[in-house]
């Protein structure tokens, strides 16, 4: 499996998400993409693209200030 890192930091709604549907269909099936954004509304805005597009959000942290999610890419 591949992880890709996207960083998104200064970007705001919906500019993270858009970058991130962009950047999930460059990577194959069960491939990861990670996500840096500091935008506040990333956390709930890509929790509900993963429910609503059915990929795997494996993960959402903060970390120094910004927010990383790993995202699944599923079929």
């Amino acid at each position: 499996m591949k992880t890709t890192t996207l960083d998104v930091r200064g970007r705001a709604c919906p500019i993270p998400i858009v970058e991130l549907m962009r950047a999930i269909r460059t990577v194959e099936t069960g491939d990861t993409v990670e996500v840096l954004a500091d935008d506040r509304a990333f956390p709930a805005d890509v929790t509900a693209w993963c429910r609503k597009t059915a990929h795997e959000l494996v993960s959402l942290s903060n970390r120094a200030g910004h927010h990383v999610a790993l995202v699944r890419k599923r079929t």
